[in-house]
């Protein structure tokens, strides 16, 4: 009871600062929004590819770039003859196209791929275009490759453009802002000096962070449905349980919210708390590979799954889990492993907050613990 107290009387203060939680809300959006507008080309594109032949080169290339599709039968190239190299070239520059070739009499050796390495149309057509290339190559000298890659999908579909797959990536964002905002919360009472007040009701420690906790999960909750919906509406297609994906969400706000508790621990007053708070939202949300993969070397496998360096932050597992659900369908049994490192992490994240609470805030106020 005396925590459901502490987080109403939280969250009433949350309602009269509503300034607080609309900044928190409208960062992720503003971001979300940015992606969605930016990274809305399909994956399955059909790439430009202008060719020059020279006398005498081998138009048999030219029938299998025209030839070649994507699994649903989308063309992989839109090809067009030209005989200006030139012109090509400076076609290339301008980025109206996405790659150049030129194709000489001896295709094995002399066809040049042209293309802008930081154009990022280039880079995935370029390893399309090396495969389609060298196929060709060893059906010219009759050569059999002893190596075939088969492509399997783990779902029937995934994400059909980059804002589907890095939409779980801000949504984790979104739910790391939490960290400053716990932490301000607790460092808030430190700095009014309402602890003693608390104590002196025969308040315990894990109450008063299970209250703070509450009032910051009601709060997830809201956020995790905003974000949703907006990017429902921004067109993002997902291929799992939505329902599923909503409670990873809550595991992975979960985790934040005891980051937030212990970084609350740590500092003096609210001020710090947010300064300290936002250094580790940011440093957590490149750690977890919500904006990007981050590359770490296995320490151990658990249970069939590598554990790396990484995996020690809860939200790296919540975000795993989330693009599985959203991105590739994958059911409850699927992820039951990275949702419950999330949950556990985000247990030992609260037990930990509530012994440093224990020693730094109340042991200071000199206050008798029970």
């Amino acid at each position: 009871m005396k925590a459901l107290n502490i987080a109403r009387k939280f969250l009433r203060e949350i309602l009269r600062e509503p300034s607080v939680l609309a900044l928190i809300l409208l960062i992720p959006l503003a971001f979300l929004g940015i992606i969605a507008f930016a990274y809305s080309e399909p994956y399955q594109r059909t790439h430009t590819l202008w060719v020059t032949v020279a006398e005498g080169g081998d138009s048999g290339l030219i029938q299998a770039l025209q030839a070649a599709q994507y699994p649903d039968g989308t063309p992989l190239f839109a090809v067009t003859t030209v005989d200006d190299p030139q012109e090509a070239q400076q076609v290339l520059k301008d980025r109206r196209i996405a790659a150049f070739l030129e194709v000489d009499t001896n295709v094995t050796l002399k066809t040049k791929v042209h293309g802008d390495a930081l154009n990022p149309h280039f880079y995935r057509l370029s390893v399309i275009l090396d495969g389609i290339l060298y196929q060709h190559a060893d059906q010219i000298a009759a050569r059999t490759s002893p190596l075939r890659i088969v492509e399997t999908r783990y779902a029937p579909s995934g994400p059909s453009n980059e804002f589907d797959q890095y939409t779980p990536g801000m949504m984790v964002f979104t739910l790391l802002m939490l960290v400053p905002q716990t932490a301000m919360l607790v460092g808030r009472e430190a700095r009014w000096g309402t602890l003693r007040r608390l104590r002196l009701s025969r308040l315990r420690p894990w109450e008063f962070l299970l209250g703070v906790s509450l009032a910051q999960m009601a709060v997830a909750a809201i956020l995790v449905l905003v974000v949703f919906l907006v990017a429902l509406g921004l067109g993002y297609q997902h291929n799992g349980s939505l329902p599923l994906a909503m409670c990873v969400a809550l595991a992975i706000s979960l985790s934040a919210i005891g980051i937030g508790l212990i970084v609350g621990c740590l500092v003096e007053n609210d001020s710090q708390a947010v300064n300290l708070g936002s250094t580790v939202t940011m440093l957590g949300v490149f750690i977890s590979g919500a904006f990007f993969p981050m590359p770490s070397t296995t320490l151990f496998t658990l249970l069939g799954h590598s554990i790396t360096l990484f995996d020690f932050f809860p939200a790296t597992h919540g975000l795993l889990a989330l693009q599985q659900v959203l991105n590739d369908g994958a059911a409850l049994t699927h992820i039951a492993f990275r949702l419950g490192a999330t949950l556990l992490l985000s247990l030992l994240y609260f037990v930990l907050g509530v012994i440093i609470f224990s020693r730094r805030k109340l042991r200071g106020e000199n206050i008798p613990l029970h």
